[in-house]
């Protein structure tokens, strides 16, 4: 697929952020979806057992493949379960987050790494039940330079003081570098692919950049899958999303 071609297949993808708020976890959610979410969830809290540092970050290879959304709705589940937890917007390029929860940006983690505020003053409290949020704050001019300062883990340091799970949402890996300058200070990543669309290719080169910068895949979300067959259950309880999540045996792919 050409550079052309395939920005012109990530415009087709993106939705507007009024209808990627339509796939936020909420009391109408489809059972299905709920339970793959929880899956996911155990699953992580069993990776996340032999380490004290509760802070991941998500990503993906590329645009497009529900890195956001797909944070943003396991920082819920976690939440739900009474456990205290930040989802911090890293992604200092594209941030998403503030459109999805409508909350503002003036403030965040470009603010609090260069010096321009608390972090209290850009922690957006319970945005969810036992969710509170930091969003991106305005655009700065060098993403890569703010981020690999030392105020990056430290910042990580104090808030893992505070919050018993810390999710990060961070750039695409095949994008920009920005994802693995964090790998000294979270236990792992998540990565995000998106069914019929992520290509074996750019998920190798991903993976592979990780563990070149020393990083941890924790495992993987799948988004957008079709339900072929099946219970007539669950193809009525199917709704657009669906989410799986499988731990590698390694980082190895070919």
């Amino acid at each position: 697929m050409s550079t052309k071609t395939k920005k012109s297949s990530d415009a087709k993808l993106r939705q507007s952020k009024s209808q990627s708020r339509k796939y936020i976890l909420n009391d109408g959610t489809k059972f299905i979806i709920t339970e793959a979410y929880n899956t996911a969830r155990t699953n992580l809290i069993f990776a996340l057992s032999q380490t004290d540092n509760k802070a991941i970050s998500f990503t993906s290879s590329g645009s497009a493949e529900g890195k956001s959304t797909t944070c943003l709705n396991m920082a819920i589940t976690f939440a739900s379960t009474g456990a205290k937890v930040l989802l911090i917007d890293m992604d200092l390029r594209k941030p998403v987050q503030h459109s999805l929860l409508k909350i503002n940006r003036s403030v965040g983690t470009s603010t609090i790494l260069s010096g321009q505020c608390t972090v209290s003053e850009a922690i957006v409290k319970e945005v969810r039940p036992n969710l509170d949020v930091i969003p991106a704050g305005p655009i700065p001019p060098n993403p890569s330079e703010i981020l690999s300062s030392p105020n990056t883990g430290k910042l990580i340091e104090v808030l893992r003081s505070h919050y018993d799970y810390i999710l990060i949402d961070t750039p695409p890996v095949n994008v920009v570098t920005d994802s693995q300058l964090l790998n000294n200070y979270i236990a792992g990543t998540v990565f995000i692919l998106r069914d019929n669309y992520s290509r074996h290719n750019e998920l190798a080169r991903a993976l592979e950049q990780i563990k070149l910068a020393n990083g941890k895949v924790l495992g993987f979300i799948k988004t957008a899958c079709e339900v072929s067959g099946g219970s007539g259950y669950y193809k009525k309880s199917y709704y657009n999303y669906n989410y799986s999540y499988s731990e590698p045996a390694d980082h190895k792919h070919s």
